[in-house]
């Protein structure tokens, strides 16, 4: 009788995890796919043809072969599975752009709507490691012992994600 049990456990805790596309940076685990779809309608993810050709540009030098709107990290903990932050835009009708961190569930994903951005922005996301991020602004310093979201509008604007607990607090590095 455990047996099947285990099987069955095994088998959830995997589907959240299924392997992305190859060959597209900005491609997801069908389960992901299906899970922003079923939670966020027609929005679809940031990709480089989004980005202005000098963001591009900026982007591409800083991450070779990178999507824009895609990235993951350990975001709520060294032992958890790794996340993955989204910058997702809206196709119709009003073309809103947020930052969604998915956290893989047992047979599911939790999202967190960490930020949206004006209409018509445009922000590459990346993970940084832990460690100490200033608020120049605020003249105060954050400290992370985990991955943090970095979403960056190139050539304005810097803001780094740090978990902290219970929601994902914002850290403006530049304005």
């Amino acid at each position: 009788m455990t047996l099947p049990l285990l099987i069955l456990a095994t088998a959830l805790s995997t589907q959240a995890q299924d392997p992305p596309a190859k060959g597209d940076s900005c491609a997801l685990a069908p389960s992901l796919r299906e899970a922003i779809q079923q939670r966020f309608g027609s929005s679809r993810i940031l990709k480089a043809s989004d980005l202005y050709e000098d963001e591009r540009q900026l982007f591409g030098a800083e991450h070779r072969g990178a999507c824009p709107g895609l990235t993951s990290g350990r975001f709520f903990g060294p032992k958890e599975r790794p996340a993955i932050a989204l910058v997702l835009l809206d196709v119709e009708p009003k073309k809103n752009v947020r930052l969604v961190v998915a956290r893989p569930a047992m047979a599911s994903w939790t999202f967190f709507e960490v930020a949206e951005l004006e209409q018509g922005s445009t922000a590459a996301v990346s993970t940084q490691g832990p460690g100490t991020y200033s608020d120049p602004r605020a003249a105060t310093l954050r400290r992370s012992t985990n991955d943090v979201v970095v979403l960056t509008g190139y050539e304005s604007w810097q803001r780094v994600f740090i978990w902290s607990g219970r929601t994902f607090e914002v850290v403006p590095l530049g304005d």
